[in-house]
């Protein structure tokens, strides 16, 4: 009649949200939950992901601001060409695009100008206005 009593499990730690795991602001200030100083081995991973992530952002920064130059342009109704352009001044110092050295760049782009028909009325169409003079046929007149 001494029935075991199931024993409640200890709640699990919440999981950090995505991308804090892993936020340091830089390899020596990485420390363990308890505020104790990580081995030689962590230190050593946790600045090879930094510099992974460094290596990463300087490949794909080029991409980035073109992206962001041509969702502005889009924004704005302006046509921009980023094949020309050297993407690398429109970087922040941190490799991430620079929004406002880009806005900047798209307010100087001119939207083209609408091209309407030339429409004359109603009515009888004559043709252009420089029309040729009238050249009679008639020899006396010549």
């Amino acid at each position: 009649m001494n029935e075991a009593q199931p024993v409640p499990a200890a709640p699990e730690p919440a999981a950090p949200p995505m991308g804090q795991a892993l936020a340091f602001e830089s390899a020596e200030q990485v420390e363990q939950p308890h505020g104790e100083p990580i081995s030689d081995q962590e230190r050593a991973l946790a600045q090879a992901r930094e510099d992974a992530r460094a290596e990463v952002l300087a490949e794909m920064s080029t991409q980035l601001v073109a992206a962001e130059i041509r969702a502005q342009a889009a924004a704005a109704g302006v046509s921009v060409d980023t094949d020309y352009l050297n993407l690398g001044v429109f970087t922040g110092e941190d490799g991430r695009p620079d929004g406002e050295r880009i806005a900047a760049y798209v307010a100087r782009q001119h939207p083209p100008e609408p091209k309407f028909p030339q429409l004359m009325g109603a009515g009888r169409y004559r043709g252009g206005r420089d029309r040729a003079p009238k050249i009679s046929l008639d020899v006396r007149k010549r």
